[in-house]
C-alpha cells in the first residue's frame, strides 16, 4: 500500500481510444504510475487493460460538451491527480477551453483555444501556410452550395470537411458526376458548422507525420514518421508505418507550429507529391495521433513529457533508431481484405516491426479481435 501511495496519480480521457491504450500500456509498465481512465462509452478499449486503476464512464462531449467537462472535473476534484491527458480533438478542445476551471485542480498541459481552432479548421491552416511558405495543396472554397455544378476542377480531386469532426471525413472524384453527388452527400450528412466542405487537389504518394511536444511556442522535442499502409485504403490513419528523418518535414512542422506559439503536443501532417517530390501540409492535428505507438516504441514518449512538464523537469529531446511497427487488429487486418495482394509485406513486416498486441496485457486485444465482425456488420449495414 505505501508503494502505491508513493506513486503519481495520472487521469487519462478518451479511454475508446487506439492512441489512450498506447498511453496507458506504456506509462504502465514503467510501474511508476496509478492510471485512471475516463471515456464516453461502458466498453472502451482502454478499459480492459491491467494497467488501469479506476474506470469512469462520463457524459459523451459531443451530445453534451457543458455535462462533460462537469463530469471531469467531478472526478479530478475528488482525487489528487498530478496530471490530466486529453487524447482525442473534441476533449482537446474543450479541455483547452475550460484550462482555467481545470488547472484548479490539477496540471494541464494545453495549446490555447484560438490555436486548436486554427490548427482544426482546413481552411485557415492552408492560409497560414500560404502566408508563412509552407507547401499545401491548391484548394478551391464554395460560397453557396448550388456553386458545386459550375466548378472546373482536375480530376481525381478529394473532397474535405473544412472542420475536425471527430472523424474522417474524406472522399474522392474521378469526374464531375462523381463530384457533384458526393459533395451533395458530405454537406447532407457532415456537421460542419455552418461551412461548406471544399475541393482539394490529389496528391499522390506517401504520408507522413511531424510529431511535437512544445513549451512556450518552443520545440523541446520531436519524431518523424511515414507511413506503409493505411485504413480506409483510400485515406486513412496507418496501420503501419516506419519513424524517419526528412529535412523538410522538420523545417515546415517545426515553422507552422512555432508560427502558432504552440504548447503541449501536436502532430503535423503531409504527403509527398511524388511528381515534385515535396512534402505538402495536409493538416495539423491539435491532439495526440493514431500512430502514437511508434513513437513511444522508438523512445520518444510524448506522454511522459506531459508527466515532466507537470513534475518541473526539463524535457530531453532524445534521437530515435528506425522502428517499424503495425497495428495489426486495428487496421492492418481490414487493409489486407480490402488489399489482399499486400500480404507478402504485411507478413515480412511481421518479423521487422513491434505491433499493438501485447502478450503481458492482452485483453484489449482480445476485444478488438471480437470487435472486428462488429465492424464489417457497421461498414455494410449502417
Amino acid at each position: 500500500m505505501k508503494e502505491s501511495a508513493a506513486k503519481h496519480k495520472i487521469l487519462v480521457l478518451d479511454g475508446d481510444h487506439k492512441n489512450a491504450l498506447a498511453i496507458v500500456r506504456h506509462l504502465g509498465k514503467t510501474d511508476r504510475y496509478v492510471i485512471d481512465v475516463a471515456s464516453a462509452y461502458r466498453y472502451s478499449i482502454s478499459f480492459f487493460s491491467k494497467y488501469v486503476s479506476r474506470r469512469f464512464v462520463v457524459t459523451n462531449p459531443h451530445k453534451n460538451p457543458e455535462k462533460y467537462i462537469d463530469d471531469i472535473i467531478s472526478i479530478l476534484r475528488n482525487d489528487n491527480y498530478l496530471t490530466l491527458i486529453p487524447v482525442s480533438y473534441i476533449s482537446f478542445r474543450l479541455c483547452s477551453l475550460n484550462s482555467e476551471r481545470i488547472r484548479n485542480h490539477t496540471y494541464l498541459t494545453i495549446t490555447s483555444p484560438e490555436q486548436i481552432e486554427t490548427a482544426t479548421n482546413k481552411i485557415k491552416t492552408y492560409r497560414l501556410a500560404a502566408k508563412i511558405g509552407v507547401p499545401h495543396p491548391e484548394i478551391t472554397e464554395l460560397k453557396s452550395l448550388d456553386e458545386i455544378e459550375k466548378i472546373e476542377t482536375e480530376y481525381p480531386c478529394v473532397i474535405k470537411s473544412p472542420v475536425e469532426t471527430g472523424k474522417t471525413l474524406v472522399d474522392y472524384a474521378r469526374n464531375k458526376e462523381q463530384l457533384v453527388k458526393k459533395y451533395r452527400k458530405m454537406y447532407a450528412t457532415g456537421n460542419f458548422q455552418g461551412q461548406l466542405p471544399f475541393i482539394q487537389k490529389y496528391i499522390e504518394g506517401e504520408g507522413a507525420g511531424f510529431f511535437a511536444f512544445y513549451k512556450k511556442g518552443q520545440c523541446l522535442s520531436w519524431f518523424m514518421h511515414r507511413r506503409i499502409r493505411e485504413y480506409p485504403v483510400k485515406g486513412g490513419p496507418s496501420t503501419a508505418a516506419e519513424g524517419f528523418y526528412n529535412e523538410q518535414i522538420l523545417k515546415h512542422g517545426k515553422l507552422i507550429l512555432d508560427t502558432l506559439n504552440w504548447e503541449g503536443v501536436a502532430m503535423v501532417e503531409f504527403k509527398k507529391d511524388n511528381k515534385t517530390g515535396i512534402y505538402n501540409l495536409m493538416e495539423i492535428n491539435a491532439k495526440f495521433w493514431g500512430s502514437l505507438d511508434l513513437a513511444l516504441v522508438s523512445g520518444v514518449n510524448f506522454p511522459q513529457m506531459l508527466i515532466d512538464d507537470a513534475l518541473g523537469k526539463n524535457i530531453v529531446h532524445n534521437e530515435y533508431p528506425v522502428k517499424k511497427f503495425q497495428w495489426i487488429l486495428n487496421g492492418e487486418i481490414f487493409h489486407l481484405i480490402e488489399r489482399p495482394w499486400h500480404l507478402g509485406s504485411f507478413v515480412t513486416d511481421l518479423f521487422r516491426s513491434r505491433n499493438d498486441i501485447w502478450l503481458r496485457d492482452i485483453k484489449p486485444n482480445i476485444y478488438q479481435l471480437l470487435y472486428i465482425p462488429v465492424h464489417y456488420f457497421k461498414k455494410c449495414f449502417q
